[in-house]
C-alpha cells in the first residue's frame, strides 16, 4: 500500500518556529547556514522572532524590526563564506554576520538556538529571586537561510527545548551534543570575531540546567534523542549507539551524492544490515537523473532507487498544480523503521549521503543532524519511498554538489566597519602574502591592499575606510579580486548603533514622543503613522521636512518625562547585559539617539530657545548621570563618545542665544537655575 500525503509528518516551517516561540521574548539567537541570503533572512525570518505585527512593504518593515532588535541582547548569523546566494540582497541590520572559511570541507549545519524568556514581565530592579527562567529552543533542519530554503523547496525539520532546571530537574539527553556543537562552531570561527550569542547560550546550558549525563543510549525500548555532529562516523557513532543490534528498513532522503560511487552507503549497510535499503533519486524536470552513471549504478548494487509520493511533491492543489514543475528536494532524512517492534527512527538536519557529511568534522564537513525516535507518534510503520518502475537512463555528466553555482572563497578574508570609530580593517589568514583588489560587486574598483599584513585585523587608511562607509549605505557586499579568484563578501559592521539610521531624522518634539513610547506596539504604531504616501521618512525617498507636531511634547513636563524615559531606558540596557543597545540610544547616529536629538535641536532655526535649553540641560544632567552611576560604560567608550560631549558643549551656546533673546536680564536667575538644575547628578568631571 501506499502511503499519503498525511501520513507523512509536514509542517510550515517558518510556523512551526513561531509556534515554538509561541509570543516568548528572545534573548540570544543563533542561525547557522550553509547559503545565506541577508536580505531574506532579515524580511522574513527575524519578524517570527517577534510578537507583534509587521508591515508589508519591506522598507518600513526593516525600520520596524531595527527597534524590535533592541529587545535581544545577541543574535547572529554563522556561514559558509562561499555560501552567499546568487540572487542575495544585502544586510542592513544590527547584529553579528560571521563568516566561517574551513580547511576541510565546508561548514554545512542549518542550526536554530533561541534563547526565551518563559515569563512576558520583566522582574522588578534587584528581584534577582524572581528573575523570569528562561528556555533553550533548538531547531536542526535541513533548510538555509534563502527564499528557496523556507519558502519553495520540501525541506526537513525538528524542534525541541531544554528548560531551566528550575522547571523540569530531569537531564536533556542533547545538553552534552549541544554543548559539543557550540564548540565546533565557535572553533571554526576565528577567535577574535565578537561570539556573545553563542556564550550567552553556552552559559545557560552550562548554568541552569541539569548536569547529569546520561549515559544509556535508549531506555523503555525508547532511543533517547541526540544530535549528530561529526563526533565520529556517521556509521561509527550509530554502532556506539546500539542501533546494529535490531532488524532494519533503511530509506534515505539526499538531494547530493559523491560523483564517483556509492560513497558511505555501503558503511551504513555493513553496519546496520536492513533488510531493505531504499534511496530517493533527484531528477531533473526532464526526468534526468541528478547523479553520474557511476553513482546510479553502484548504488543500485546496494539500495533500489525510490521517489516520493506525487502529491508531496505537488506546488499546490488541483489539477493546475500537477502541470507546474515539482518542488525541489533539499531534505536530509535516514530513517530506520521495522514493523516487528514498531520502531520508527529519524535523522534529520544536514546530513547529504557524501564522504564529506559522514566523515569525523574534523575531515570532512561540520553538520549537524538531529537523531528522534517517533515510534510512539502513531505514523504508519510502512516505506515512505516508492521504488521506480523504470531504470533510468539519463545522468548528469559530473558531480552535484550544494556548493556549485556558488562564488567560491579561495583566501579566508574578512573586511570589517567600526561604525563607531569609522575605520575599516581586513584580516587575512594565509601562509603567504599576496595582494588583491576591493572592488564594488558590479567590478568597479575601490582601493587595492598590495601588500597585506598576515593573520590579524589590520586598520587601513581614512580614504579607503570614507569609500566604505559610502558604500555601506545602500550595500554590504563587496567583490574581491585575488589571482586565484574572484568573489563576494559581507562587510562584518560592528557599532551599528552609530550607522545612519533607515528612517530619516525626526524632529526634536517626535524623537522625545518616541522616547515615552513603553510597548513594541506603541513604537510601530508611532512609526507607520509617519510614513503617509510615499514613505517621506525613508533614507533614500525623503524629498522634505516633517512638520512640527504641536503636542504636550512641546511643553516641559514632556520633556521631562521623556529624559526620565530615557534614562530608565539606558540603565535598565546596562545593568541586564546589553551595554550596545545603551549606547546606541545614548550616543549612537539613529533617529532616536540622544545626539540625533541635539543635532536636530540646533538645526531648528524657529525653536523656541527656553526649549531648547531645557532639552540641553536635560542632556547634560543625563551624561553626569550615567558618568557617575556607570564609570567604566564611559570609560570603555571614551574615544566613541566624543562626538555626545562636543553636542553637549553647545549648551554654552544655547545659554547666549536665550539670553540675547528673551532673558536679557535674567542671566543671575538662568545661573542659579542651572546650578540647582544640573546639581542633581554631582559627578566627578562633569561636561560643563
Amino acid at each position: 500500500m501506499k502511503i499519503s500525503k498525511n501520513e507523512i509528518p509536514m509542517a510550515v516551517l517558518s510556523q512551526k518556529l513561531g509556534d515554538k516561540i509561541g509570543g516568548r521574548r528572545v534573548r540570544a539567537g543563533i542561525f547557522t547556514t550553509f547559503t545565506y541570503d541577508p536580505g531574506f533572512f532579515e524580511l522574513h525570518v527575524l519578524p517570527i522572532l517577534f510578537d507583534q505585527a509587521f508591515s508589508p512593504a519591506d522598507k518600513l518593515r526593516r525600520i520596524q524590526l531595527e527597534d524590535a532588535l533592541r529587545s535581544v541582547d545577541n543574535l547572529a548569523v554563522y556561514y559558509d563564506m562561499s555560501g552567499l546566494s546568487q540572487d542575495a540582497e544585502p544586510a542592513q541590520l544590527d547584529y553579528r554576520r560571521i563568516s566561517i572559511r574551513r580547511n576541510t570541507g565546508c561548514f554545512h549545519p542549518k542550526v536554530i538556538l533561541l534563547l526565551v524568556d518563559n515569563e512576558e514581565k520583566e522582574p522588578e530592579e534587584n528581584d534577582v529571586e524572581n528573575l523570569p527562567s528562561q528556555s533553550l529552543i533548538v531547531g536542526i533542519q535541513s533548510a538555509n537561510l534563502t527564499r528557496a530554503g523556507w519558502w519553495e523547496n520540501i525541506e526537513c525539520s525538528h524542534f525541541m527545548e531544554i528548560e531551566d532546571r528550575e522547571i523540569n530537574p530531569s537531564p536533556s539527553s542533547i545538553r552534552r551534543d549541544l554543548l559539543g556543537l557550540i564548540q565546533r562552531i565557535q572553533k571554526n570561527a576565528d577567535s577574535d570575531d565578537n561570539h556573545s550569542a553563542l556564550e550567552q547560550i553556552r552559559e545557560f546550558l552550562l548554568k541552569q540546567t541539569p548536569r547529569d549525563q546520561l549515559k544509556l543510549a535508549s531506555y523503555g525500548g525508547m532511543f533517547y534523542t541526540r544530535i549528530f555532529y561529526g563526533q565520529e562516523k556517521l556509521s561509527t557513532w550509530l554502532t556506539n549507539l546500539r542501533f546494529h543490534r535490531h532488524d532494519w528498513n533503511l530509506e534515505i532522503i539526499s538531494p547530493f551524492f559523491d560523483p564517483t560511487g556509492a560513497g558511505p552507503l555501503i558503511e551504513l549497510i555493513e553496519v546496520l544490515k536492513p533488510k531493505e535499503t531504499r534511496v530517493y533519486i533527484p531528477q531533473e524536470t526532464d526526468g534526468t537523473a541528478r547523479v553520474t552513471k557511476q553513482t546510479y549504478n553502484e548504488i543500485s548494487e546496494y539500495a533500489y532507487w525510490s521517489t516520493l509520493p506525487g502529491e508531496i511533491m505537488h506546488r499546490g492543489r488541483g489539477k493546475s498544480a500537477e502541470l507546474l514543475p515539482p518542488r525541489n528536494v533539499h531534505s536530509k532524512i535516514y530513517r530506520l523503521w521495522n514493523r516487528n517492534e514498531g520502531k520508527d527512527i529519524l535523522l534529520i538536519g544536514s546530513v547529504n549521503l557524501t564522504e564529506s557529511a559522514h566523515s569525523h568534522s574534523g575531515a570532512g564537513n561540520l553538520e549537524a543532524s538531529f537523531l528522534i525516535d517517533v515510534s510512539d507518534e502513531g505514523y504508519p510503520k510502512r516505506w515512505w519511498l516508492e521504488r521506480l518502475d523504470v531504470e533510468k537512463d539519463r545522468f548528469i555528466s559530473k558531480g552535484n554538489a550544494e556548493e556549485d553555482d556558488l562564488d567560491k572563497a579561495v583566501i579566508d578574508i574578512s573586511i570589517r566597519f567600526d561604525w563607531g570609530t569609522n575605520t575599516l580593517a581586513y584580516r587575512l589568514i594565509e601562509e603567504k602574502k599576496q595582494g588583491f583588489d576591493v572592488c564594488e560587486t558590479n567590478g568597479h574598483f575601490l582601493f587595492q591592499i598590495d601588500n597585506p599584513r598576515l593573520n590579524r585585523w589590520v586598520v587601513c587608511g581614512e580614504r579607503e575606510s570614507e569609500t566604505i562607509r559610502t558604500i555601506l549605505q545602500s550595500t554590504s557586499f563587496l567583490s574581491i579580486k585575488h589571482a586565484k579568484g574572484t568573489w563576494r563578501i559581507i562587510v562584518m559592521e560592528e557599532n551599528m548603533g552609530y550607522r545612519p539610521s533607515l528612517l530619516m531624522q525626526l524632529t526634536p518634539e517626535e524623537i522625545l514622543e518616541f522616547w515615552s513610547l513603553l510597548t513594541p506596539e506603541q513604537r510601530a504604531a508611532f512609526i507607520e503613522n509617519r510614513l503617509p504616501g510615499d514613505d517621506p521618512l525613508l533614507v533614500d525617498t525623503t524629498t522634505g521636512k516633517l512638520p512640527d507636531i504641536n503636542t504636550l511634547f512641546n511643553r516641559f513636563s514632556g520633556i521631562f518625562h521623556s529624559f526620565g524615559c530615557l534614562q530608565k531606558y539606558i540603565e535598565d540596557a546596562i545593568e541586564k547585559g546589553r551595554p550596545g543597545n545603551a549606547e546606541a540610544r545614548f550616543a549612537g547616529a539613529k533617529y532616536d539617539s540622544l545626539p540625533n536629538l541635539l543635532e536636530k535641536t540646533l538645526e531648528k532655526q524657529d525653536g523656541d530657545p527656553v526649549v531648547s535649553y531645557v532639552i540641553f540641560l536635560c542632556a547634560c544632567q543625563l551624561y553626569n548621570t550615567i558618568k557617575k552611576k556607570y564609570p567604566d560604560f564611559i570609560k570603555e567608550r571614551r574615544s566613541r563618545l566624543e562626538n555626545l560631549q562636543c553636542l553637549l558643549e553647545k549648551l554654552k551656546a544655547v545659554r547666549r542665544k536665550l539670553l540675547d533673546e528673551d532673558m536679557k536680564k535674567g542671566k543671575e536667575f538662568i545661573e542659579w537655575y542651572e546650578e540647582a538644575f544640573l546639581n542633581v547628578a554631582t559627578a566627578e568631571g562633569n561636561v560643563l
